[in-house]
């Protein structure tokens, strides 16, 4: 465990953690729960085999309505596309027969309806055939990313990382106590939630967003929306006072489309996109491919071509953008950047704490996902990057100065005292806060429950904190291995009037 260096704060590396057998969660990836597998699998397809070793129908549908014929699931392989709530869908090979189409998802899963868990193996590990665990069916590397889908006993089933795309196999219940569990929700690019989108904005040089100077604010009107993400930057846009969503629909003969609002959600014509330009945004409607912009008398409009500034969107938050009841913490050891080095010793996940406190503070203020890897490599290249210990206090100011435009955030100043720290959260700050040897986010003050709510990327027995969120007391930031040393503060960048 680090220790702190004479005028520097530095980031835990050790991975000595505590599995939560109790945490688990959902991936939703489109319009249906998706049984947790990949959302890419469309691009790295699922390689499957069958858990039926009698004969297996082949479907026509996702329904599993149209029996298309039979296979000896005994030989049957599947290279899966697509997924739905009860079929699996791809490429198969059985024996001579080969072919496309559904199948059941039972026959390659065998509980469909287990709440998935997310994690990253700490070591090497063997994934077996089956259950049976007598044939070797795969080696999955150090911090790679499993997604366990059924459990049986304490063995479990899981989707893992292939060279060339995805597998399904078995891990024993040892090789899994030997896992970190973390939160395998969607990285979006914002949280959901209330937004000011503002039009005709172009990138700075220092990576933020700038109104245009040859324009007035006054030739845009700006828009009040609430987003709800749905997959892979996918969001429905809903007027904050109408009520009522945005959608595509047909004109001029039904040739070219136009932006329109709807009572309900359109699946089809009423997602966006979301594309980050720096510090603006492109939201490219996901139906018709044509990105949304606003012309200076207030109206929405649709341009083929993102080039244009009046698709350019500043989205800035009107307020802490924490979600208190389900808050996203992104941990040290997402398999994302676990094993990536950081600096010239160690990893991420070894190392990075003080990088993934910043990400989640950010987060939880301003609803904007920042780069991990991003901050990562400033801090390398400004020297914040302590090797052997972790990472330099200097950083969190400096990330307000270098990312604070792109991301909506900025500096409020540090210290040591808890009424401050409870003062700038019930002002909408979030804190970096320094803990014995590690750096953790706190995020909110509940007055009901008396209690702060922590973000620890790098959970351990000890601290008794887990990956998805904790309410402490201040008790806990008094003494032990939680104590707290300094606190330090973001705000939000943006200044937005309702």
């Amino acid at each position: 465990m680090n220790q702190k260096v004479t005028g520097k704060m530095t980031a835990g590396r050790s991975l000595v953690f505590a599995l939560l057998l109790g945490c688990c969660l959902f991936l939703f990836a489109g319009e249906e729960a998706q049984a947790a597998f990949p959302a890419d699998m469309k691009e790295k397809n699922v390689t499957a085999w069958s858990l039926n070793y009698d004969t297996v129908t082949v479907y026509a549908d996702k329904a599993l309505e149209r029996a298309a014929g039979q296979v000896d699931g005994g030989r049957l392989v599947l290279t899966a596309s697509e997924v739905s709530e009860k079929g699996i869908y791809g490429v198969y090979v059985s024996g001579e027969d080969k072919g496309k189409g559904w199948f059941a998802l039972t026959d390659f899963v065998a509980d469909p309806s287990y709440k998935n868990v997310y994690a990253t193996v700490r070591d090497g590990m063997y994934i077996y055939t089956d259950s049976a665990f007598d044939e070797v069916r795969d080696t999955i590397k150090k911090y790679s990313g499993i997604i366990v889908i059924s459990k049986e006993g304490g063995n479990r089933q899981v989707i893992y990382e292939k060279d060339d795309g995805y597998g399904i196999g078995w891990m024993t219940d040892g090789a899994f106590s030997n896992t970190l569990v973390y939160d395998g929700r969607e990285k979006m690019v914002l949280a959901s939630g209330d937004y000011l989108f503002r039009c005709g904005y172009e990138d700075d040089e220092n990576g933020g967003a700038a109104l245009k100077k040859q324009t007035a604010l006054a030739d845009y009107t700006p828009l009040t929306l609430t987003i709800t993400g749905i997959t892979r930057d996918n969001y429905y846009l809903q007027n904050k006072e109408t009520g009522q969503y945005l959608t595509a629909v047909t004109g001029d003969g039904g040739v070219s489309f136009e932006p329109s609002w709807s009572d309900a959600p359109d699946e089809k014509y009423g997602q966006f996109y979301f594309t980050r330009i720096q510090g603006s945004f492109c939201l490219q409607n996901t139906a018709c491919r044509l990105f949304l912009g606003e012309d200076k008398d207030g109206t929405l409009i649709f341009e083929k071509s993102r080039d244009s500034l009046a698709t350019h969107w500043r989205i800035s938050a009107f307020q802490r953008m924490l979600d208190v009841k389900s808050p996203m913490v992104f941990t040290q050891y997402d398999p994302k950047w676990c094993a990536t080095p950081y600096g010239g010793g160690g990893c991420m996940g070894t190392a990075g704490c003080g990088v993934l406190a910043t990400v989640n503070a950010v987060y939880a203020l301003s609803g904007q996902y920042m780069s991990v890897m991003e901050l990562a490599d400033y801090a390398v290249e400004k020297n914040y990057r302590i090797v052997g210990s972790g990472t330099d206090d200097g950083i969190f100011k400096a990330a307000c100065k270098k990312f604070g435009k792109k991301y909506n955030f900025a500096w409020d100043g540090s210290g040591g005292s808890i009424d401050e720290l409870k003062k700038k959260l019930q002002k909408g700050d979030t804190a970096v806060v320094h803990v014995q040897g590690h750096y953790v986010a706190i995020a909110a003050y509940s007055k009901k429950k008396n209690k702060y709510l922590l973000l620890d990327s790098n959970y351990l027995p000890k601290r008794a904190t887990s990956a998805f969120g904790d309410w402490i007391s201040v008790d806990r930031l008094l003494e032990g291995s939680l104590e707290a040393q300094c606190f330090y503060y973001f705000k939000l960048r943006d200044e937005v009037e309702e």
